[in-house]
């Protein structure tokens, strides 16, 4: 397993490390009324990405794994993937081309060049997503981590050009990151492996089914992670703009051990999968229980160093103007722990096909964030406290459904979804 995290853990560093730099040059460039709506389309980028894309990724990779552990090929899941997300790209933009006024003066602060430059990164995210499926599930996890650490080059890089011509308008800067994702793509999709070999056949039906689910739980697990950003940005006045920079900010930096978590969850998924097609319950429950206990040790470490340090570091990292107190800090850092929980017992779900219940536990989640967000506190402890409490009531769900579902076999027989063409004895159930 050190194998495959490694090479991804080395891409996501590139990746992290870049995009808070990005963030942190932006900072200075631009100020914290000017950051927020780039703070803003940074987060929707990493937030709707995940959310329509991530499910392509899933269960390509689920798929490739499964049957890579058979000795089949995955190229009529990938085929038919690859379609599905096209179809959601374009969709993504029939809407954000109808959307573009109300959420440019909404969201971005009436700049639309961020509704283009969100559309792009729409489109990277997909392509992106789709290779690394293809990666993960065949075992190229360097690739993997190639395309990360391109990407977060590509990032701090058009920052620094930027910065120094002298660019000091946002419109800019959310261009090119929008346009880091669909470069470092270009660069890396090469060999995607066993998912374009000949394999049994995949129906849409089958495909429909997965990632339907799986974009139902993406869209409710990225809603808890990244409601907070939004929901500031729209619940503050026209006085707040500075404050909700600055709790962006905070919470980017809140954040940065979902990066590290990112690296395992990239291999975590296939690997379970694998386990799970063999109907090894020991092993995968094994493996649950270590990486639980690894994000829990990685969220405890994070919340430590916020609660030591995190004024200051935020000071640090952003400029002088950037000014946050610890109890606006931990809840954020308490949080990002608890929502990696809940995504590595949700990924565990995933890989043994308990999509209802992934959706299920997450959208308890977000219907605490809704919920919590009524109360009668400060902004930022209101924001805050929302997004603890929706992390805090995924991870219980799923926890629970998780142990219900290792009472049964992990490999339960296929469920024929549509008529089955003439080569069906041949299929495996993706």
């Amino acid at each position: 397993m050190a194998r495959q995290i490694g090479p991804v853990a080395a891409g996501l560093g590139v990746l992290g490390l870049a995009s808070f730099a990005f963030l942190s040059v932006c900072g200075h460039a631009l100020g914290p009324a000017e950051l927020a709506p780039l703070g803003t389309l940074w987060v929707l980028i990493n937030a709707l990405g995940p959310a329509l894309f991530q499910p392509m990724e899933q269960e390509v990779g689920r798929s490739v794994a499964h049957r890579a552990a058979h000795g089949d090929g995955a190229r009529p899941v990938f085929l038919r993937a690859a379609l599905l997300a096209l179809g959601i790209v374009l969709g993504a933009g029939v809407v954000l081309l109808a959307v573009r006024g109300p959420l440019a003066d909404r969201v971005f602060h009436g700049e639309q060049v961020m509704v283009v430059a969100l559309f792009l990164g729409l489109v990277g995210l997909c392509a992106q997503h789709l290779t690394r499926g293809a990666f993960a599930g065949g075992g190229a996890f360097s690739r993997y981590g190639s395309q990360l650490a391109v990407d977060g080059v590509l990032r701090i890089g058009s920052a620094a050009v930027l910065t120094v011509i002298g660019v000091a308008t946002a419109g800019w800067y959310g261009l090119f990151l929008g346009l880091a994702p669909l470069v470092a793509v270009a660069v890396t999709a090469g060999r995607l492996g066993p998912a374009v070999h000949p394999g049994p056949h995949a129906s849409w039906g089958e495909i429909g089914h997965a990632v339907g689910w799986l974009t139902a739980g993406a869209l409710a697990s990225q809603f808890v992670v990244n409601a907070a950003p939004v929901a500031i940005n729209v619940l503050a006045g026209p006085d707040d703009q500075a404050r909700a920079g600055v709790f962006i900010s905070v919470l980017v930096l809140a954040r940065i051990p979902l990066f590290l978590f990112a690296a395992i969850q990239a291999s975590f998924l296939p690997g379970m999968a694998a386990l799970a097609a063999v109907d090894d319950r020991a092993g995968f429950r094994r493996r649950l229980e270590l990486v639980t206990a690894g994000v829990t040790a990685l969220g405890l470490a994070g919340l430590v160093v916020i609660v030591a340090i995190g004024p200051w570091l935020v000071r640090l990292v952003y400029g002088p103007e950037f000014i946050t107190v610890r109890g606006d800090l931990w809840p954020l850092a308490a949080a990002s722990g608890l929502y990696m929980v809940a995504s590595v017992v949700g990924q565990a779900l995933v890989s043994v096909r308990g999509y209802r219940s992934s959706v299920a536990g997450w959208a308890c989640g977000a219907a605490t964030f809704l919920a919590v967000l009524l109360l009668p506190l400060r902004l930022e402890l209101r924001v805050g406290y929302a997004f603890l409490a929706a992390s805090a009531v995924a991870a219980v769900v799923l926890a629970v459904a998780v142990q219900l579902r290792l009472r049964h076999p992990l490999t339960p027989a296929p469920v024929v979804l549509d008529p089955a063409p003439t080569d069906r004895k041949d299929s495996s159930w993706t």
